[in-house]
């Protein structure tokens, strides 16, 4: 494989951060090179801040609601503003964009978790999502004679762009009046986002899972 460029991850990922360090590791020796090495960038060095970023590229939830019937419509923009305001963070699945009734009960379940929880599941889902796209365009750029269509090189967005609601760097949102606000905000004063989420579990040190979501909201109630 060639050396990577910003153009190949236009459709990757919206972390300028995590293209940047994947370009720069390039040219990867085999598909399995590359998500290995970018598995161990996104859960081992990744800032958290880096994974907002990448998040604010997904908006599942909204797109669903163009493959959803009049039934669900409703439902589900509710439930993105519900999420957003919640977590600060844009709703992320794998699930298929046209399996809208699970996509909404998985947004309905997963809006119970603690942010430390469902940072971590987002983080995950993103990363599947980026796996599937490091596989289409291991796939394009095996093909003979391989050349991008005749258009403006695609880049990755910077943060100024981010679609409303999703957290900025200094932790604020700006998206919504929702009443969870105030939790929302106390939850993401937990974390330092210029750290690796390792980084940030100094408060959470010794703590199995269970442990640390039980931490975590009781924390959350407290601040509210």
């Amino acid at each position: 494989m060639r050396k990577l460029e910003s153009r190949d991850f236009f459709l990757i990922t919206r972390s300028a951060w995590f293209a940047e360090k994947m370009i720069e590791a390039s040219p990867f020796s085999s598909l399995d090179h590359a998500t290995s090495f970018a598995r161990q960038l996104w859960f081992k060095e990744s800032r958290i801040q880096s994974w907002l970023d990448a998040f604010s590229g997904q908006s599942h939830l909204y797109r669903a609601i163009s493959q959803a019937p009049a039934s669900l419509m409703r439902e589900l923009l509710f439930w993105d503003r519900k999420y957003r305001a919640k977590f600060g963070f844009e709703f992320i699945t794998s699930t298929e964009l046209w399996f809208t009734q699970k996509i909404l009960d998985e947004a309905k379940a997963r809006y119970e978790n603690t942010l430390v929880v469902e940072l971590d599941v987002a983080s995950r889902e993103e990363f599947k999502l980026i796996e599937h796209g490091l596989e289409r365009l291991w796939d394009r750029l095996s093909r003979p004679n391989f050349q991008y269509a005749s258009e403006t090189p695609g880049e990755v967005v910077p943060d100024s762009m981010e679609k409303e609601g999703v957290v900025s760097s200094d932790g604020s949102s700006d998206g919504s009046d929702e009443t969870t606000s105030a939790g929302r905000n106390y939850s993401l004063l937990s974390y330092d986002l210029n750290k690796t989420p390792d980084e940030n579990e100094y408060p959470y040190s010794g703590m199995s899972p269970g442990t640390k979501n039980a931490w975590h909201l009781a924390n959350w109630q407290h601040g509210t």
